[in-house]
Order: structure tokens, then C-alpha cells, then sequence
């Protein structure tokens, strides 16, 4: 569980405050958990505002991807309201089983002229239950807090490598959320997300369940291992190389599982929407604090890798949110600077 608090630095933003909960027992990478009973969040959400010394009690909030549905659609222009009435209807047979109703919003995804005879999506659609909805809202409110909006992680994502300066004037990138249980992907340019999936079998929780095995060490042990030590690359001293080795070596198959689904998101937009071709992957959640993790994937991928941070930022107070640490808070830090449009 990750809270930030943004405020504004000139014309960009800068980390106020952050806090990061591990939750008792982590989500699961299941697809069932998105039509599951929904989970309270209101001991972490409470425990962070303690510890992190936050001010306000607005608040605007993210489901995980676990608890998500993610679509792609091909929806006919229209108003608004008619497009979302083609959805729901698009959607309706596959949810008719459903206990509770579901929830959702969509965004363009933007195609260009030329390659709109390569596939017919056109718009993706982001559905949660409504008890998952109401369960957020519930524990903010149980908090103290005004939750006036949920927005989706695709949509945050975005944001966040727009105030790091990563997709400006045209060009793309690849925005990769490396999360404990969730990996997600998103081709982001002009603060949108313009194609995003969810892949399974390569979050970083895994990495750390194997470093756990190997090193036979605690969670926490095995953080520590992967934030100080990290992966085995090249720009790290000799002294390092027989732990990161180990390290590489345990997690050699999420991380492999990773690299292969980056490689063909970026075959897809080459070969069916060259427009959206990235130019350099901005790594971002859990995984990015790993040591060596963005040399490691560039070696691998042969396109530039940046760990997520906001630029001229060397604010070290937070402690949590130190070095790569940093992009833990992506998200969440553009979710609170996205009050700033509706100023």
C-alpha cells in the first residue's frame, strides 16, 4: 500500500510526503481476485497517514491490476454516452453470471490514420466490481479521507513519465509497473496511455520469493539483498559480482518472463502500430528498486532503460523514497498531482 503526497515545484511536482505498508498478506496475481470479496485496505491506509505525516484529507485513489479487468474494444465514434452504452452492451454477456456489477470507463487508444486497418481496437476499457469500488471508497472514508475519485493505473502510469520529462513532443515510451504481484504495461506518450496490457508470470514478488529460497532469508532480508546488490551487470564492482550472480541467477525465470513480454509488446507496435513504437522503457513499482535493474534490462532489450524519478529532484528526507526507491511512489505521486487539473 503506497500513499504520496505531490505539491507543485515551479513548473513540475516534487515527493512532499510518501509511505509504504506492507499488507499482511500480499495480493494475489490470480485473475479471480478481481471478482473475489473484496480485501479491507484500511489498516495500511491508516497505519501510512500515521507514519508519514501527510496533510489534507482529499484523496484519489488506484485499484490494483489484480482487481482489474483490462480490454481492448473497437467502439464506433459517438457521443459519450452512446459509446459507453456499446460497451456495457459489448460487455454485458460476459458479466450476466456476475454476483455484483461491475464498473468501468475507457479511453482512446488513439490510432493512427494509416494503421487502423491492422486491428479494429480502438478504445480500452478498465472494469472493476463495484463492491472493490465501494471498499476503497469505505476505507478512505473509515480514515478520514475524501476519496472524490479512482482513477486507473494505465491512466496514472501515464502521467507519471510525463512529470519525469519521458514522452514530450511526440515521442513514446514504454512505461513498465514492475509490482509485487502485477505487471503491467503501458505505451504512453502526451500524458495518455495509448496501449496497455497486464502479463502474468513476472512480478517482482516472485524475484523476491526466489531470492527468499536461495538465500534462505526473510522478506524483508531479501529486499534489502535486492535494493543494495541487486543484478549482476557490468558497471558494478568485482566485489559485488559473486551475490549478484546468486541474485540473477535465483530469479532468472520471472525476470527471463519479463523481458520476453517487454519484447513483445515492442514487436506488436512494430509490426501493427508503428506510430506507437517506444523509443526508451521507464521502469517503475517494486522492481525498479532493484540494484542493476535498469542496465541489466537495456543489456538485454537493447533500448535505453530510465528508473522513474522526477527531474532535479534530490529531496533525500523521505527515507522510504530514497535512490531508486523513488519509483515505488510513480503512481501514486501522479495521482495526487492530478488534483492539481481539477483546480
Amino acid at each position: 500500500m503506497k500513499l504520496a503526497q505531490a505539491v507543485r515545484d515551479g513548473a513540475g511536482a516534487r515527493l512532499y510526503r510518501a509511505a509504504a505498508i506492507q499488507r499482511p498478506t500480499s495480493w494475489s496475481s490470480d485473475e479471480a481476485l478481481a471478482l473475489e470479496q473484496p480485501i479491507t485496505s484500511y489498516p495500511e491506509i491508516r497505519a501510512a497517514l500515521e507514519c508519514g505525516g501527510f496533510a489534507g484529507h482529499d484523496a484519489i485513489c488506484s485499484l490494483p491490476m489484480n482487481a482489474c479487468q483490462l480490454r481492448c474494444l473497437s467502439v464506433p465514434p459517438g457521443t459519450d454516452h452512446e459509446r459507453r452504452t456499446i460497451i456495457g452492451g459489448e460487455l454485458a454477456e460476459e458479466w450476466s453470471e456476475l454476483r455484483h456489477p461491475m464498473e468501468f470507463d475507457f479511453w482512446e487508444m488513439e490510432a493512427a490514420r494509416a494503421d487502423r486497418g491492422t486491428d479494429s481496437y480502438n478504445v480500452s476499457v478498465l472494469a472493476a466490481s463495484r463492491l472493490w469500488v465501494s471498499q476503497l471508497f469505505r476505507d478512505c472514508r473509515k480514515s478520514g479521507l475524501d476519496c472524490w475519485s479512482i482513477d486507473g493505473v494505465p491512466l496514472a502510469m501515464a502521467r507519471a513519465v510525463a512529470l519525469a520529462g519521458g514522452a514530450s513532443g511526440g515521442r513514446r515510451a514504454l512505461a513498465v509497473d514492475w509490482g509485487y504481484s502485477s505487471v503491467t504495461l503501458c505505451v504512453v506518450g502526451d500524458e495518455r496511455p495509448l496501449y496497455s496490457r497486464r502479463v502474468h508470470g513476472c512480478a517482482f514478488g516472485r524475484v523476491l520469493d526466489a531470492i527468499m529460497r536461495s538465500f534462505d532469508v526473510t522478506l524483508d532480508e531479501a529486499q534489502h539483498l535486492a535494493d543494495s546488490q541487486g543484478l549482476a551487470a557490468e558497471v558494478e564492482a568485482p566485489s559485488c559480482a559473486s551475490t549478484q550472480r546468486a541474485i540473477t541467477e535465483a530469479g532468472a525465470e520471472p525476470i527471463e518472463e519479463l523481458v520476453q513480454q517487454i519484447r513483445r509488446t515492442m514487436q506488436f507496435t512494430e509490426a501493427q502500430r508503428r506510430h506507437l513504437q517506444p523509443t526508451a522503457i521507464w521502469l517503475m513499482g517494486g522492481g525498479a528498486s532493484m540494484q542493476n535493474a535498469a542496465p541489466y534490462l537495456a543489456e538485454r532489450l537493447e533500448i535505453p532503460v530510465q528508473i522513474w524519478k522526477l527531474p532535479h529532484d534530490t529531496d533525500e528526507t523521505i527515507g522510504c523514497a530514497t535512490g531508486h526507491r523513488t519509483a515505488i511512489f510513480s503512481g501514486a505521486l501522479a495521482l495526487s498531482a492530478s488534483a492539481w487539473r481539477a483546480a
